[in-house]
């Protein structure tokens, strides 16, 4: 016993040394006064980190700007770091970030499945996701990720303020920032600038179009109401159980500024003789237990593994988070309306005095724990430590909390941000078709996908029908009648600005609209994205086009080739370490060639849990693609002339056999698309059938794995689409 004690000690030590490196920041970047940069990512949140860690595998120059000092916004710097993950989006630049999360809590023996009172989730101590974004930051520095193997340039700035984007001379194109890093002033050119701050705060700098709230902020279109509102805030904090008594320092001695009223609100959610979770709905208020396994964490400061699997579990975790009965305004809203004025994200004096109130209402939930619960829990003194956030609201906020407050994420959690007016806007009805578009069997993929999430439509307040978009047909009964059913794709459009070049958006700030972005706000997604745009970014950077130039093709492409899923259907032959993973669901998405069955249970119901999973048991969310089966030449001539479509080409190409069933060569249908995409360099017809097939393979050996494959052997499926993808995505 005591041996593993000493273990557990000396692996929580390691720990501690691990996160004081991060703290020390080895990778962060010296504030040159100028800089030359291909991409520029301000905000080092989900997306921002994910967007500057995917264009610098790509071989891109990528510098990364932020406000805190801390990586991964939502989940770090505000503290939500419960998975909003229910439904399995595990793939992708996210997927790889998870497997980190799990690879280290693995190392200590703990589970990460702590919080949402089941254990089928991921939750972590924020200082470890810095760790592991740390680390996805360094490999890429080290050339571990790169595409070429070769060392990448991304250098990070934290404490840095952008004030103010630089243009060209026409107005018409972003060329770089100027920003504030530790008190220096720094120039940085840009080819790409990537806003992925938690506010949307480049897009006014940039001249961007863009909404905010119901609000249309554009030229000479703008039209802001002040009586608009966007979601409420929280100031997340994370809290953990002192087995001796809480230390002195960390008591709520005295009930903050407007207690009453936030003691009713907290007694409507947690009581001492609350109800204890047993199933959907819930029934309020819950227990202690209950609270504390709903955002409850992984605790490596504490012996033993806990998890959040049954009751009796529930009273082993020692550390959780607080956002549940704390959003502000919250249920009183403000001034009479529920969410918050659009002067949060506008007005910097009233965002710091919303802050300081919503920090004001979590210190309260503290001192209702420790006063009237009598919990022997506070704010954990071994995951934030600094003066820092307390500072920037000591006008606001009374000295006696200043060393509770030091122990708070440096920033609230920010539901809502300014979203881009882009090429296209995503609504909400447009999620609610696509994630059943398989039931309807029409219009089954969307061509244009760059990313595949998973949520509800979740707002925070402001969700009365006065507060959406009018011109989007969005209303408070939209909530439920356009809740997606399963599966959504998110479309390259929504990430282009409409007029501006050299700009591109990630995080909360997609051109969608106020409800679409309820599903699209959380950290899966957000990560997701910001691959997405990461992508086109360095896609732009290396052919020298703009954005919205780039080949929508090569980036999903290069998307499917990191591992992410782009396509609505899955198959149970081609799981995603297939080697024609990618080539298959390119097919799908661009509908190149029809699966031999779809799934039988297509619209997973995110409202239906455990119909989804017998489905999932018994096989039947999944398809048949065929990958393996030889190609025929009915199916070869099909495929061929909806990849021309697809291009926008007026060509038809028809394979010369009779148009069967019977198994085509290699070598034809590598002729038959070497002719479909360079007709003007086709032989002539008197040219023999060895030479054509001679010039085809020349034409196409740079695209192929094997190009010295026997011509006259049939090629299967699998085989074709991964040449045709080869072939018109090579990069």
């Amino acid at each position: 016993m005591v041996m593993k004690r000493w273990c557990f000690f000396m692996r929580f030590a390691l720990f501690a040394v691990i996160m004081a490196l991060v703290a020390n920041c080895p990778y962060m970047a010296q504030a040159a006064e100028e800089g030359d940069y291909d991409v520029i990512v301000v905000g080092a949140g989900t997306g921002g980190v994910a967007a500057a860690v995917q264009a610098g595998r790509l071989g891109a120059r990528v510098a990364l700007f932020e406000e805190t000092n801390v990586l991964g916004g939502q989940m770090v710097a505000s503290a939500v770091s419960t998975m909003d993950d229910m439904y399995g989006v595990r793939w992708g630049i996210y997927g790889e970030f998870l497997n980190a999360i799990l690879k280290h809590y693995a190392s200590l023996g703990k589970s990460v499945g702590t919080c949402y009172w089941t254990p089928i989730t991921v939750a972590f101590e924020p200082t470890v996701a810095d760790y592991v974004l740390a680390q996805m930051i360094k490999d890429v520095r080290d050339g571990k990720t790169t595409r070429d193997g070769k060392p990448g340039r991304l250098d990070v700035f934290f404490k840095a303020k952008v004030q103010k984007v630089l243009k060209s001379s026409d107005g018409k194109s972003v060329t770089g920032i100027v920003a504030d890093v530790n008190g220096k002033r720094v120039v940085c050119n840009s080819k790409i600038l990537i806003d992925a701050t938690e506010y949307g705060d480049l897009l006014p700098l940039a001249g961007a179009g863009y909404r905010v709230g119901r609000n249309v902020v554009d030229g000479e279109f703008s039209k802001l109401d002040e009586d608009a509102r966007v979601q409420d805030i929280t100031w997340v904090a994370v809290i953990k159980y002192y087995p001796g008594g809480v230390p002195d320092e960390l008591k709520v001695k005295t009930p903050p500024p407007g207690y009453d009223d936030m003691r009713e609100t907290f007694k409507s959610y947690v009581a001492r003789d609350g109800f204890t979770f047993k199933k959907y709905p819930l029934k309020f208020p819950v227990d202690l237990p209950t609270h504390h396994a709903y955002r409850g964490l992984p605790d490596s400061s504490a012996p033993g593994n806990a998890d959040a699997s049954s009751p009796f579990s529930w009273l082993l975790l020692t550390k959780t988070e607080v956002n549940w009965a704390n959003d502000y305004p919250g249920k009183a809203g403000y001034k009479g309306k529920s969410g918050l004025p659009v002067a949060y994200l506008e007005d910097p004096t009233f965002r710091k005095q919303a802050d300081a109130k919503a920090m004001l209402v979590t210190i309260g939930f503290i001192y209702y724990l420790q006063n009237e619960l009598g919990c022997d829990w506070s704010v954990a003194s071994d995951i934030f430590e600094s003066d820092e956030t307390y500072q920037g609201l000591k006008d606001y906020v009374p000295l006696e909390y200043a060393s509770i407050v030091r122990h708070f994420p440096p920033r609230p959690y920010v539901r809502e941000s300014r979203r881009l007016i882009g090429v296209k806007t995503l609504t909400s009805r447009e999620l609610r078709e696509n994630s059943e578009s398989y039931i309807r069997n029409e219009d089954r993929e969307l061509r244009n996908s760059v990313a595949v999430g998973r949520y509800v439509l979740d707002l925070h307040g402001a969700d009365e029908t006065e507060q959406f978009e009018a011109e989007f047909g969005e209303t408070k009964e939209s909530i439920a009648k356009n809740k997606p059913l399963g599966p959504f794709q998110v479309p390259f459009e929504i990430f282009i600005p409409q007029k501006l070049d050299g700009f591109l958006v990630a995080e909360k700030n997609l051109s969608m609209s106020r409800l679409a972005s309820g599903a699209l706000r959380l950290q899966p997604i957000t990560m997701l994205t910001g691959q997405a745009v990461g992508t086109i970014a360095a896609l732009a950077v290396k052919e020298g086009v703009q954005p919205r130039n780039v080949s929508v093709l090569k980036v999903q492409r290069l998307l499917l080739e990191s591992g992410d899923r782009l396509a609505l259907c899955v198959y149970k032959d081609v799981p995603s370490d297939h080697p024609f993973w990618a080539a298959v669901q390119l097919a799908t998405v661009r509908g190149w060639m029809e699966p031999k069955s779809l799934p039988t249970f297509a619209a997973q119901r995110v409202d239906n849990y455990n119909d989804m999973l017998q489905a999932s048991k018994k096989g039947r969310t999944k398809g048949i693609f065929g990958v393996d089966e030889p190609l025929s030449w009915k199916v070869a001539n099909g495929m061929i002339s909806d990849i021309l479509d697809d291009l926008g080409s007026q060509r038809k190409v028809v394979l010369h056999s009779g148009m069967s069933d019977e198994p085509i060569p290699r070598g034809k249908f590598i002729l038959a698309l070497s002719e479909a995409l360079y007709p003007s360099e086709a032989p002539k017809p008197i040219t023999t059938d060895k030479e054509k097939i001679a010039w085809a393979y020349r034409k196409l050996s740079p695209f192929l794995k094997d190009p010295c494959g026997d011509p006259t052997g049939a090629i299967t499926r699998g085989e074709a689409l991964e040449i045709a993808m080869r072939a018109l995505t090579g990069w």
